[in-house]
């Protein structure tokens, strides 16, 4: 019994080596290639139209100010699936939801700094949209390159609020 078991070990370690080594020579494994997103699904025409239509809804009636916007809304209130507006964006715009809604939130706050003197920086962060200083902080930096005191210094306001 022993010797059977000696030789089923041998065979089953042999075989494996020998899998690893083909495995690890062939660079086009089948079991780590990447999947491209989005293969194969393109937008259907009227939805593509409700998207197209309904973004610069959603930029005019300012629905970005609202700090509890999502994905799900936003594709609510253009009639869409929300992973096809979240196509529409990835593709058509080469960019996520977030970063779509901080953008426009950061040129509302770029707006808010030119013309209200009279509020804070942070108040203005709230009133555009954002849920905290810090991600206001973090995304107007990463969209101006300045923080929102230097970009107010840099049009010509102090920065004493």
């Amino acid at each position: 019994m022993s010797y059977i078991v000696g030789a089923l070990s041998f065979s089953f370690v042999l075989y494996l080596i020998v899998l690893l080594i083909i495995f690890k020579s062939n660079n086009t494994s089948t079991f780590f290639e990447e999947k491209k997103k989005y293969q194969n699904k393109d937008i259907e025409g009227d939805l593509l139209g409700n998207i197209k239509n309904g973004l610069p809804k959603i930029v005019d009636n300012e629905l970005f100010l609202d700090p509890n916007i999502t994905l799900q809304k936003t594709a609510k209130e253009l009639g869409v699936p929300k992973h096809t507006l979240s196509q529409y964006l990835n593709e058509e715009q080469g960019k996520s939801f977030s970063t779509f809604i901080n953008e426009l939130r950061v040129e509302k706050a770029k707006e808010y700094l030119q013309t209200k003197t009279n509020f804070t920086i942070e108040s203005i962060g709230y009133e555009s949209g954002f849920n905290s200083k810090s991600t206001f902080f973090t995304a107007f930096k990463k969209f101006t390159g300045q923080t929102p005191s230097e970009y107010k210094k840099s049009i010509g306001f102090s920065s004493d609020l």
